[in-house]
């Protein structure tokens, strides 16, 4: 497959990367093992300028794609936004809204918790894929753990939420999908190609939207811009900044990102489809440390560097792949020493 690749550079080049150290070689690296392993689009971005991109044939930076688990960020996002409108209260019980939960073991579970898959319920993958009404079914999902102890990650928590988030909005006769948009997706300049909804309209909350390139690297460049505490951001920055702390169940995981901390399990690196650290200290051993990441099922990926101002779109077909082995590639130029065949 001939891909169409762009590279711009010279007066380009990254204002706080020396020319020796990212040149035209470590783009075109990149991308040959992006390509290699399922890769379709890969968009660099710093301070908002591109630097490098490149599509499969007959495809753009507007091209949708299915972001997957990508959705969790906005998600994760608007439950900010709901929260300075005082709407919630991130650490409320989830059962102050849910009455369904009041009289159970689930009554102390928190929104803090279904967003940080921290809830203690079941991923619930096999119930809430098949159900008609993806909410209302995560409500039925059972306790595999006391809250806040275990990390499971699923769907389960984000429709939960949602449904939260559905009954607070009716009483003011909105929507959670028209919420999102006047809140977050309008203000940024976002408008999703499609959102999947399940059988009773309800929009997935977990890994429902589809996005082109451009538009993830923009919501790439928005988060920098909140993380730097720049003025007249929709999110106050002491608030926002939660998105980012880990938790004790899994460092490695906020609200909805990543985090470039000490890795999971092996369970947990297997189920996200992550190479073990060789150093055991970092998820993502090829990028910094202040690196944050929306991961999507097939390798869909958008990572965050806010101390080199630098957003990466990768999109892909599938196929093994290696985060370390990527980053490694397009930010040093090399294949990391661990790096294996695939």
């Amino acid at each position: 497959m001939l891909f169409r690749a762009v590279l711009f550079f010279g007066s380009l080049l990254p204002s706080f990367l020396p020319a020796a150290e990212i040149t035209a070689a470590h783009f075109e690296m990149a991308q040959r093992y992006s390509q290699t392993h399922g890769g379709i689009a890969l968009r660099v971005e710093q301070s908002g300028r591109v630097l490098f991109e490149s599509y499969a044939p007959g495809s753009s930076a507007d091209t949708a794609h299915r972001i997957f688990s990508g959705t969790k960020n906005f998600v994760a996002i608007t439950a900010l936004i709901a929260e300075q409108d005082g709407l919630l209260d991130l650490n409320e019980p989830a059962s102050k809204t849910l009455t369904e939960w009041q009289h159970d073991r689930r009554r102390s579970i928190t929104l803090d918790q279904l967003l940080s898959q921290t809830s203690g319920l079941a991923p619930g993958a096999d119930i809430i894929d098949d159900a008609h009404d993806q909410m209302a079914a995560a409500l039925r999902v059972h306790l595999l753990a006391s809250p806040g102890t275990q990390f499971h990650y699923g769907p389960v928590g984000y429709q939960a939420f949602g449904e939260v988030l559905k009954r607070k909005l009716r009483r003011q006769g909105r929507s959670v999908e028209g919420y999102m948009r006047d809140k977050l997706l309008d203000p940024l300049g976002i408008d999703p190609p499609y959102w999947k909804h399940d059988d009773a309209g309800n929009p997935l909350m977990h890994a429902g939207m589809g996005l082109g390139a451009e538009d993830w690297a923009h919501f790439g460049n928005f988060v920098i811009h909140e993380y730097q505490g720049y003025k007249k951001q929709p999110v106050r920055h002491e608030l926002f900044m939660r998105l980012f702390t880990g938790h004790q169940a899994n460092p490695a995981y906020g609200l909805g990102f990543w985090l470039n901390r000490p890795p999971p399990s092996p369970r947990l690196q297997k189920m996200i489809d992550l190479q073990p650290a060789m150093d055991g200290d970092q998820l993502y051993p090829g990028g910094p440390r202040d690196l944050v990441a929306a991961l999507g099922t097939g390798h869909q990926r958008l990572y965050i560097i806010p101390s080199m101002d630098l957003v990466i779109v990768r999109f892909s077909e599938g196929n093994r792949f290696s985060d370390g082995d990527f980053l490694s590639r397009l930010l040093t130029g090399r294949p990391r020493p661990d790096a294996h065949t695939h």
